[in-house]
């Protein structure tokens, strides 16, 4: 079978699931890439390639895919930036949001090295070093120490699963990132936590309302981990408060906090940072035109 007959065929199963045509032959493409491992462009560059294809495994597939099931989980792989990502669904599947908040880190990290050239410096004159809090699949250190491997990367998550995931993705790529389990909103206790400071401090956390399920569909909801999203209607700012408090006391001086949001609370979000000493709060819009990310600073001295 070649791979424009693979794809032909997985193109027609998926018909009655996806009717809108573009998105079937996306789809179709993802599937031939996770079933023969070539990727998209060489699938279109070689449809005459010769494939041996188990026609159980395509058959499995499909039938994952009418369950709602996402392909990151189906493949354990999903593209975050220019790299691809081990996922599973312990972690959350990254999203284009995400990677515009660290497009905005980089562009943070590349100013800094631009004044101080060679490794990214401090405020102390030391190699800059980041805290991620909740990181999930470690999409967020692991990308950023991609390109800045000087900086020293820390990362926190409750869940031992969503950390031995993110544990993989470092290793895959040679990261050197250190992981501690921890919940941010009990850290009192963890000595290692209390005795960080750091430069920048990142984080993309739960911040779904709970009423806002009925709007979502089910490959999320019945899929991915639901501690990574919903928060309740009552306190939908109970991690955002928590970080700042964390934030206020373990950021350097001019270091910055960099937060994913719900686009319902930005005013709300730049408020509470500010009551934390924040400045120069900014909310920043995403590509879709929505309130998503939340940005301030601690102050320098003097």
């Amino acid at each position: 079978m070649t791979l424009s007959e693979l794809y032909t065929d997985i193109k027609d199963l998926l018909a009655a699931q996806f009717p809108d045509n573009k998105e079937r032959g996306i789809v179709s493409r993802r599937i031939v890439g996770g079933l023969t491992g070539f990727d998209s462009n060489y699938c279109i560059l070689h449809p005459e390639h010769r494939v041996e294809i188990d026609h159980t495994a395509v058959n499995n597939v499909i039938r994952r895919i009418s369950d709602h099931e996402p392909l990151e989980y189906v493949f354990n792989s999903a593209q975050f930036l220019d790299i691809e990502l081990y996922t599973n669904s312990n972690v959350l599947i990254p999203r284009p949001e995400t990677e515009e908040l660290v497009l905005k880190i980089l562009d943070d990290l590349k100013m800094r090295q631009g004044q101080g050239g060679g490794a990214v410096p401090s405020s102390e004159g030391c190699p800059l070093s980041l805290l991620d809090i909740g990181t999930g699949s470690g999409c967020i250190p692991v990308s950023l120490s991609m390109k800045f491997p000087d900086c020293d990367y820390f990362a926190i998550d409750i869940s031992d699963a969503a950390l031995a995931t993110a544990r993989s993705n470092a290793e895959r790529y040679s990261c050197n990132i250190h992981f501690i389990k921890a919940d941010i909103l009990n850290c009192q206790d963890n000595s290692e936590l209390e005795s960080l400071k750091v430069d920048i401090i990142v984080s993309n956390p739960p911040y779904v309302l709970e009423s806002e399920k009925k709007l979502m569909q089910p490959n999320v909801l019945d899929y991915e981990p639901a501690t990574a999203l919903f928060v309740p209607d009552a306190d939908p700012l109970k991690f955002y408060s928590a970080i700042c408090h964390y934030a206020a006391g373990h950021l350097n001086d001019g270091g910055r906090l960099y937060f994913e949001i719900n686009e319902q609370f930005g005013a709300q979000t730049a408020r509470l940072m500010e009551d934390f000493g924040f400045v120069g709060v900014e909310v920043v819009k995403d590509l879709f035109g929505k309130d998503r990310f939340a940005i301030g600073a601690i102050p320098l001295k003097g």
